[in-house]
């Protein structure tokens, strides 16, 4: 309970700071400049962060997944020619191919 009301006390502070951002005194102006700055910063690491495992998590399951649906198609023979003999049933047959 005492967390949540330090929480609460330091989100008003930073609120209230934010609003009046022009008309603090020098060393709350020093600390307020300093707090912005450093939470620029985890901001950069944090999505960094969050997007890097995402983007494992995501695309990750996504391999694996496509890597099981095609592991049969992986072991089947391949043919040794895909070529097909036919034999044309007439000579008229070849005046017009097209």
């Amino acid at each position: 309970m005492k967390l949540l009301a330090i929480l609460a006390i330091m989100v008003v502070a930073v609120l209230v700071c934010d609003k009046y951002e022009d008309k603090l005194f020098p060393p709350i102006n020093w600390i307020y400049a300093l707090w912005k700055k450093f939470s620029h910063v985890l901001g950069l690491v944090m999505s960094f962060l969050i997007l890097t495992i995402l983007w494992i998590v995501g695309f990750g399951i996504y391999s694996i997944v496509l890597r099981i649906i095609t592991l049969p198609k992986r072991f089947s023979p391949d043919p040794n020619s895909y070529w097909i003999d036919c034999e044309p049933s007439t000579a008229e047959s070849m005046k017009h191919q097209f």
